[in-house]
């Protein structure tokens, strides 16, 4: 795997972190030794970190594509640097990154995971991208509580909820061996409600875009998919303008890009490369 972790400072205009970011959670990027016209950007998801799309990277990669993702302020370090982060400094790092690649590739598509599926919507309207992928993207969340966090986050810092490690899931990156029960005991062993309203607040603002994102878009869904509903990439893919496409594949979850269920996870990542390349 031909990975970098120099990459430039997307966040630099953003909310800066004061803890240590966890070495799965790095910024990566994958370049090619000869020069390439076309590039991929990676957009992860909430409380998420680059690590977790080192598969849809290496493909892509292997396919021809330089790919870079970028990592959100406030994710991948500590709770309490995600709570003094906001929407705008995980749309804004995704954006200074799609204006940096826009100036040195001749194109430059996206591809988005969950919250970063939201984000990437907003990116490809912001930038008139040509090509979009969107797996479980988070443009409906039945469950999301908004109108309850839109008052609570101004009361409760954070809400203990059960969490444990599931040792079933393999993943890509190259990282500590305690990361994931770090990330555990500062991310996804808490509720954060002021974290649940920027999430809303990255979600209206993706929904808002779509009747006007020209990217040929590909959005995949998952029959055991308990967040985000088939609904989400069906409003996407009724937008307008562009060629658009849902993919439903029954076996998979929320987590595509590695999921436990291996076909199912090469079903996905093997659709969104196609897509790329232009298999419509």
């Amino acid at each position: 795997m031909q990975i970098t972790y120099e990459v430039p400072n997307f966040a630099e205009h953003h909310y800066q972190d004061k803890a240590p970011i966890r070495k799965c959670a790095r910024p990566w990027a994958m370049v090619h030794d000869e020069a390439v016209k076309k590039a991929v950007l990676l957009c992860h998801g909430y409380t998420g970190y680059p690590g977790e799309l080192i598969r849809p990277g290496t493909d892509l990669f292997e396919a021809g594509f330089d790919v870079y993702c970028p990592r959100y302020p406030g994710h991948g370090t500590s709770g309490k640097d995600f709570l003094s982060s906001k929407a705008e400094d995980w749309i804004g790092t995704a954006y200074d990154a799609f204006a940096y690649l826009a100036q040195r590739y001749e194109h430059v598509s996206l591809v988005g995971h969950s919250m970063g599926g939201a984000i990437a919507t907003i990116i490809a309207d912001a930038f008139d991208a040509d090509t979009l992928a969107l797996l479980a993207p988070a443009l409906v969340i039945p469950s999301l509580p908004a109108t309850q966090v839109r008052i609570l986050r101004h009361v409760v810092k954070r809400k203990k909820v059960a969490w444990k490690a599931d040792l079933e899931y393999h993943f890509h990156y190259e990282g500590d061996a305690d990361d994931d029960a770090f990330l555990g005991s500062e991310y996804w062993s808490y509720q954060f409600p002021k974290g649940i309203w920027e999430l809303e607040r990255v979600r209206r603002r993706a929904v808002a875009s779509i009747d006007h994102v020209l990217a040929d878009t590909l959005s995949i869904s998952g029959g055991l998919d308990p967040t985000i509903p088939e609904e989400a990439s069906v409003l996407v893919t009724s937008k307008p303008k562009g060629v658009n496409k849902h993919l439903h594949i029954k076996t998979i979850g929320h987590l595509m890009p590695y999921d436990k269920n291996i076909d199912a996870q090469n079903e996905a990542m093997a659709a969104v490369v196609a897509w790329m390349q232009g298999k419509r």
